[in-house]
């Protein structure tokens, strides 16, 4: 099975709301290969590139996705793995989640490539009362699981595996 290296962004704003992204992609279902039928949402990101270094790719997709290019990337903290199908393929998704800070609470979208702008279907910024409360699917699917502990705390300080 293909490996699918990727940079994901747990982006807070000066409220500490985390930034996701809702989108549908007929194009992507789960390890058994069945599409979601309804919208998700998800962190900012998206893949590593050949040669890319995971830092590089992280600044790249937060830049291109939500076009704050002066957010403060902080280290990773989370990773996990799961299997997706990516037109018809059965992937190994391999995802490292960096915490980004930034002041601003205007994102803009001029970055986005052809397929974002098909498959994404709004960006929001999320309270964490909010998201705990919503009936919505999210993923990595542990995230409500997750999210306290990083705000309440100091970033860990090593990289935490967490569930898909």
């Amino acid at each position: 099975m293909r490996p699918r290296l990727t940079a994901r962004i747990l982006l807070f704003d000066a409220a500490k709301r985390l930034l996701l992204i809702r989108m549908h992609d007929p194009a992507v279902g789960g390890a058994d290969g069945a599409v979601l039928r309804d919208a998700y949402w998800v962190t900012i990101g998206g893949a590593v590139e050949p040669g890319e270094a995971l830092e590089v790719a992280a600044r790249r997709e937060l830049t291109e996705e939500t076009g704050l290019a002066d957010a403060r990337l902080g280290r990773p903290v989370w990773y996990t793995e799961h299997i997706l199908t990516v037109r018809g393929e059965k992937r190994l998704l391999q995802e490292t989640f960096f915490v980004a800070h930034t002041d601003k609470s205007e994102f803009a979208t001029a970055g986005w490539t052809g397929l974002e702008r098909e498959v994404i279907r709004e960006l929001r910024w999320w309270a964490l009362p909010a998201l705990q409360a919503s009936g919505d699917i999210f993923f990595p699917s542990s995230l409500k699981r997750h999210l306290p502990a990083l705000l309440e705390s100091a970033p860990p300080s090593g990289l935490i595996r967490i569930d898909p």
